[in-house]
């Protein structure tokens, strides 16, 4: 085993290990984090997968019940540079890696937010939310 086949292996353990954090945790930071940073919050970024064709699976995560995937690349659309990098330093995912965990993790993060089918109140912080 060469040099860069350690290095590979040991950043593969890291970033499994991170998103084995955010297992544990079964995705509960992820609507803070967008409450910080992302403008308008959660409710705000399931608006903008709405918008970009992802209305379905949205919807199945609200309903609770068998929750449809999105793919990475959905959630890389929807997230703007700037706030991407602040959320996946709040949730200590590297930004490469914070798409695929979000695609992984939110549904369940935003099932954990519904009640009846809506999701709960969300709060915002103004202070902190990225533009642009």
């Amino acid at each position: 085993m060469g040099l860069l086949d350690g290095v590979k292996g040991v950043l593969g353990d890291l970033a499994a290990a991170t998103e084995s954090a955010i297992a544990e945790i079964g995705g509960q930071n992820i609507p803070m984090a967008f409450a910080k940073f992302y403008p308008g919050g959660l409710p705000a970024f399931l608006d903008r997968l709405r918008e970009t064709g992802h209305g379905a699976e949205v919807d199945s995560w609200l309903a609770g019940t068998d929750p449809r995937p999105i793919p990475a690349t959905a959630v890389t659309g929807a997230l703007p540079g700037p706030v991407a990098e602040a959320i996946a330093t709040d949730l200590s995912v590297s930004p490469e890696r914070l798409p695929t965990a979000l695609a992984e993790f939110l549904p369940a993060a935003v099932a954990g937010q519904c009640e009846n089918g809506r999701l709960k109140e969300q709060p915002t912080f103004s202070s902190t939310q990225i533009t642009g």
